[in-house]
């Protein structure tokens, strides 16, 4: 799942570590070039490393890791991902879509944060409001691991948070911008932004429209929690 997903799904009343840390392995992924895979599942038994007021907080990365696997392996996300693998597969052919299966399994979760943000403003500036406020937290974990990016970390989240980049996944061109990026971190090419994303627009809003019609009944947030 993506950012607000994680943390609306699996937030916890009163326990704003762990809530700050549901998006941290991929926080870390993405701000850090080197030494980025933390394992949640030692830290959170070892306190040689780790002090006791950290634990909360290691234990929201480790239920990230846990919940992305459940996610990946749910019939939910698959039937969205097979619906939509053949327009995707000619989009890629026909628009320069490189790794188009890639793109797609991104979107698909872009697009699940599109719909759930729309629905939870108020739960998207408790989302921001959280990891501000847990920032020192990002820090120890750092400086305990003795982490030779601790500054470029803080530097990218810092941003990250004045940015606030979520609010423009209301709009589709906040989504697809926000592909571009991922490719781009990874080193994939995009010929299709910025002149020519009409075509995924559309094909983005067929995920969309496939989503919400499947969760229709119990909505997107009833049917993710029931459903992982």
């Amino acid at each position: 799942m993506n950012f607000f997903a994680h943390f609306l799904v699996d937030r916890k009343p009163n326990q704003p570590q762990f809530n700050a840390a549901l998006i941290a392995p991929d926080l870390l992924r993405h701000f850090l070039t080197k030494n980025n895979r933390v394992n949640w599942q030692s830290l959170t038994n070892n306190q040689e490393i780790i002090s006791a007021n950290l634990i909360s907080f290691c234990e929201g990365g480790l239920q990230h890791l846990l919940r992305d696997k459940q996610f990946h392996q749910s019939d939910f996300f698959e039937k969205i991902y097979q619906n939509h693998r053949e327009s995707w597969s000619k989009l890629g052919i026909k628009h320069g879509l490189e790794r188009w299966w890639f793109s797609l399994h991104v979107s698909v979760e872009l697009i699940i944060d599109k719909i759930l943000i729309g629905n939870h403003l108020n739960e998207l500036l408790e989302f921001y409001s959280t990891l501000s406020d847990n920032r020192q937290s990002y820090k120890t974990l750092l400086t305990a691991l003795a982490h030779p990016e601790e500054e470029l970390f803080l530097q990218r989240f810092d941003k990250f948070l004045e940015s606030q980049y979520l609010f423009h996944y209301r709009e589709f061109s906040g989504i697809a911008y926000a592909l571009h990026r991922i490719h781009l971190s990874l080193g994939i090419a995009t010929p299709w932004h910025p002149n020519n994303t009409d075509h995924l627009v559309v094909a983005m809003k067929n995920i969309e429209t496939d989503i919400i019609e499947k969760t229709r009944e119990m909505g997107l947030l009833a049917s993710l929690k029931a459903n992982l």
